[in-house]
């Protein structure tokens, strides 16, 4: 079937092209129509209870993570007339934009919307800290009074401990349009503030998630130019008074993280493609060498990307490694059919095209095919992970690799068919060595090290072990540690500015602990809110936690303004009559709106908000594991249920999540790629030797990074299955040419020499072009594709090497019992 599908290319090369013209146009049209999706939440699997209690969560107290925008002043600080009146005129230009959710006063959290319980001799009810801009010094005073005389209200919630920073909180609508366009909305309004513009002009964004102007242009208008958006959208917008502005918060992290990769893609695919040429010029030497793999590279991206867009799948961060690990598995084809190719040509230059190209696919077809399923079956497993984008990123990087394969086996043969066949005189010189036998230093060398291995299998076998036991030991101390500032650079304005929340505020990231009494009223008991004021207590002591609020702080600060502001009062009411006094009190004296989000309207369910001021998951997995330590202890007797919600806990689990999913996925990989091997050359013995080479590279890498205490993340772990997925080439296509030649010859010296001569240069080539195009990720300014470029460059070199020292180890000792499985197949 391959055979005839193979003819009808080389027969028909020129419908061949045309199709892949149109079709390519085609789908590149399609890719500005491409839309990212960045919210955290979507990493975690669809009805997960974790996501179904946080929605319920959200609309019991409106806990949404929020858009944090700081305000500091160094030379003033915030309590100046100028200052203030800011703070009200930002407030209410964020609370009319279209994305953000503007329901109740507080929903916009500053000074001039955050109000406090107070009790005098004359009224007592709710009041607003700053209802309208003050100005005199008597009222900066007075205002200033209030916000520290209920510091555990407003210290470090809104306002800094020195008084030079506040800030604003504003919480978006759910979808990517209301995330990214509020985003150059808000950065419009603090331009405007900065005198750097009008503020409307600002507020739109691209379908890529660029902004652009939309207050007075169509859709289709053009945008300003990134020299232009980036002289805009710095960080901290210095005005004459001295004020600075800084947006942070989890929204503003996950929309930075998706304009980063994104920008970060436009420079480093072009630079990783310019090398990858490079390279495949130093390797052929020809322009037909070079031109033809990275057309392949290249329609395989905008095939891939463009039927994403055409699916409506959105491009998830994750994502944006597809690109890569498409060129990386997209070049190993087409260094394989040119390698083959020249060969031929040089065997018998004046075959026509199609003759010589109908060899080269008939001779490497297999090994092809072969490759490009196990590498698919490797991809395929990440359908099994728990979290959706991987999911999406696993089946469409096995769309992405059966297109690599598809472009190879047309789009090279047709163009070959129609040139002329035809060898660069240096590629001529260099390959006619290897076609009479004149053997170049590479070859030299790993016939070299096949007969040293063979001659003393033994040893390296023991070596082999010794490294096994090693990585072993090695892989053990891995530990998951992920985090969303981790994708940043600690220069980029995203950092810097919730840097800052974290030292000068409670902390950016939130974690709710939300009790159910179970009962109206449950939260009047004594017993249940000192059992809370000791939680409070227990975690604050905790590292990298902030501060803390729940009704305790407001019925504590309720009884203290009720006796005059006498701190002597700030504390637990002892008996159930009077805390029910207090919250009657509330109800019909004007309750704080604060006070909805930490308590239902029937006093049932009580919301601790916790501020984390780190996102790094590690930390996080201790602050929950210590939470449910003293919920188990101090909670147990009083008939409650205590749940865990908000960002801090879906990042704990979400870590827990990748190492649990992506493990089976690597695991379920290695057993996939070993069953299809096992089928493809009838033979669980060589399904085995198919899968030593590349489970052998991730444990050695895994157990290097153990010993090192380096961390599992996305990087880490993508890393892995690139190079399942790329390293099992090496083997497949050596074990193809060991055993056609040991079935021909009968001899395992003679199947191994031929393997290292034939396909051993070409395993270094592919390794090497590889290598050095992931290490062009090194130059990003995007931490996780540096990552990711450290990691699998290492991987390909370490794939390389072991599939080259493990397999005619494992075929020296087993050499006679494949021998028999291929005459017993062959009789």
């Amino acid at each position: 079937m391959l055979r005839y599908f193979y003819s009808m290319v080389i027969r028909s090369p020129k419908i061949v092209l045309m199709l892949f013209t149109v079709i390519t146009i085609f789908l590149a049209v399609q890719l500005p129509t491409l839309e990212w999706e960045t919210d955290a939440r979507v990493y975690m699997p669809k009805g997960h209870p974790a996501i179904l209690y946080d929605e319920k969560i959200e609309r019991l107290f409106g806990a949404k993570d929020a858009v944090i925008i700081g305000i500091v002043n160094e030379e003033k600080g915030i309590f100046n007339p100028e200052t203030l009146a800011l703070i009200t005129r930002i407030t209410e230009k964020v609370a009319a934009l279209d994305g953000v959710i503007a329901n109740r006063l507080i929903d916009v959290a500053s000074l001039s919307t955050a109000s406090f319980f107070l009790g005098t001799d004359t009224s007592i009810g709710a009041k607003r800290l700053m209802p309208y801009p003050v100005s005199s010094a008597h009222e900066i005073e007075q205002l200033k009074k209030e916000v520290f005389d209920n510091r555990d209200l407003f210290v470090g919630n809104i306002i800094s401990e020195d008084g030079k920073a506040t800030m604003i909180r504003a919480k978006l609508k759910e979808g990517i349009t209301n995330r990214y366009q509020t985003y150059w909305q808000i950065k419009g309004i603090i331009a405007a503030e900065a005198g750097e513009g009008d503020w409307q002009a600002w507020g739109s964004w691209s379908d890529n998630g660029d902004q652009k102007d939309w207050s007075s242009k169509s859709a289709g208008s053009e945008k300003e130019s990134e020299v232009e958006v980036e002289n805009k959208s710095e960080t901290s917008a210095k005005i004459n008074n001295g004020d600075q502005f800084y947006m942070a918060g989890r929204p503003v992290i996950e929309v930075g993280s998706g304009l980063e990769a994104l920008s970060d893609l436009k420079i480093i695919i072009p630079l990783l493609l310019a090398v990858i040429a490079l390279m495949l010029f130093v390797v052929f030497r020809t322009a037909r060498g070079v031109l033809l793999p990275l057309a392949v590279m290249s329609a395989s991206i905008i095939w891939t990307l463009g039927i994403m867009a055409l699916l409506d799948v959105p491009m998830y961060t994750i994502s944006t490694m597809l690109p890569v690990i498409l060129v990386a598995v997209g070049v190993g084809d087409g260094i394989h059919l040119m390698s083959h190719y020249y060969d031929n040509v040089l065997t018998d230059p004046h075959r026509k095209g199609g003759v010589i190209i109908q060899e080269v696919l008939h001779d490497i077809g297999p090994p092809l095919i072969i490759t490009s399923l196990t590498t698919a079956v490797g991809f395929l497993s990440l359908w099994f992970a728990e979290m959706p984008p991987f999911k999406i990123f696993g089946l469409f990087t096995v769309l992405g690799i059966v297109l690599c394969w598809f472009l190879s086996v047309t789009f090279i043969p047709a163009v070959l068919t129609l040139m002329k066949p035809k060898v660069g005189g240096y590629l001529q010189k260099r390959r006619s060595m290897r076609v009479r036998d004149e053997q170049s230093l590479l070859v030299k060398a790993l016939v070299s090290w096949g007969e040293k291995v063979l001659d003393r299998r033994h040893i390296f076998a023991g070596v082999v072990g010794v490294l096994v036991v090693l990585s072993a030991i090695g892989a053990s101390m891995l530990h998951v540690n992920s985090s969303w500032m981790g994708d940043f650079r600690e220069d980029s304005e995203v950092f810097v500015a919730n840097k800052l929340i974290n030292d000068r505020f409670s902390g950016a990231i939130t974690l709710n602990v939300v009790i159910d009494g179970k009962r109206d009223g449950a939260l009047k008991s004594p017993e249940l809110l000192r059992a809370i004021e000791g939680l409070q207590v227990h975690v604050e002591a905790l590292p990298f936690v902030g501060a803390s609020l729940s009704v305790v702080d407001y019925i504590k600060s309720m009884n203290k303004n009720l006796h005059s502001g006498d701190p002597a009062y700030e504390v637990l009411p002892k008996t159930q009559a009077e805390i029910s006094e207090y919250l009657f009190l509330f109800s019909i004296s004007g309750r704080p709106e604060e006070l909805d989000e930490v308590s239902d309207f029937n006093y049932r369910q009580a919301n601790v908000s916790i501020q984390i001021k780190t996102d790094e998951t590690q930390h996080l997995a201790a602050i929950v594991e210590s939470i449910n330590a003293f919920v188990d202890v101090r909670f147990k007797d009083l008939y409650v249920d205590v749940n865990l919600a908000g960002a801090g806990n879906n990042s704990y689990i979400w870590a827990d999540l990748l190492i649990s999913s992506q493990t089976s996925a690597i695991v379920l990989s290695k057993v996939g790629i070993f069953l299809l091997a096992s089928l493809l050359f009838r033979s669980l013995l060589i399904g085995l030797f198919v899968v030593a080479p590349v489970t052998l590279t991730t444990l050695l890498v895994g157990g290097f990074c153990g010993f090192l205490g380096i961390p599992l993340d996305v990087s880490t772990v993508l890393a892995a299955g690139v190079a399942i997925g790329v390293g099992v080439d090496y083997a497949v296509h050596y074990i193809f040419r060991y055993m056609r030649v040991l079935k021909e010859k009968g001899d395992h010296r003679i199947a191994t020499n031929a393997a290292m001569r034939g396909v051993g240069k070409t395993i270094v080539f592919n390794a090497t072009v590889v290598t050095a195009g992931f290490f062009v990720l090194l130059f990003s300014v995007f931490p996780p594709h540096v990552k990711l470029g450290a990691f699998v460059s290492s991987y390909m070199v370490v794939s390389c090497v072991i599939a080259l020292l493990i397999l005619p180890v494992l075929f020296s000792f087993s050499h006679n019992a494949i021998l028999k499985q291929v005459k017993k197949r062959a009789s």
